[in-house]
């Protein structure tokens, strides 16, 4: 809560790439799909957290549970708009850009670029790790390539296995460095 609380020491566009890189990290999202949200495409009541992807891969849509920590996240930062006298209606962007519209996936590339920066970490990975870091996460914790697939919405399981390879990666590489 202290995070979120810290919202409104800073300045609306600090707020907003907070909010992205949040949202990324915390949904397994693609970029596309992230800059796509409308404000009335968040479902955060009686006890659920859900985002509508209107518009996914091959046109898809599809509902995607998030953290109740991530949906706190959101409405603090929802009510720091209207704070900052920005409209939220149903039909306005989730994250709206300099222009007044929804922003687009490169302008959430520099903001993932300037985030690794300011964090002194490798600019090299692309914003789409954090999509990646989500499903290895959610797999790790869970064992669940059912889930993981419904959460990434993958049409087909095979694409999801990739992530249950990288943990049998892992546990190579950790037993090598036990016996080294």
């Amino acid at each position: 809560m202290a995070r979120e609380r810290g919202l409104a020491e800073h300045d609306q566009l600090t707020v907003r790439n907070a909010a992205i890189v949040e949202l990324l990290l915390g949904s397994g999202l693609r970029v596309s799909e992230a800059c796509g949200l409308h404000v009335g495409d968040l479902y955060l009541r009686d006890g659920r957290a859900d985002l509508l992807v209107r518009h996914g891969k091959a046109g898809k849509s599809r509902m995607v549970a998030i953290s109740e920590r991530l949906a706190e996240y959101v409405r603090v930062f929802l009510a720091r708009r209207v704070t900052d006298g920005e409209t939220i209606d149903p039909e306005s962007p989730l994250f709206v850009s300099e222009r007044g519209g929804p922003p687009t996936r490169s302008a959430v590339h520099r903001v993932w670029k300037a985030v690794l920066s300011r964090a002194g970490l490798p600019t090299t990975w692309g914003v789409h790790a954090t999509r990646h870091s989500y499903a290895v996460e959610v797999y790790r914790k869970t064992r669940d390539l059912r889930l993981t697939q419904r959460l990434l919405g993958h049409s087909n399981v095979s694409t999801t296995t990739v992530y249950a390879n990288l943990l049998d990666q892992d546990v190579r590489r950790g037993v090598e460095r036990v016996w080294a």
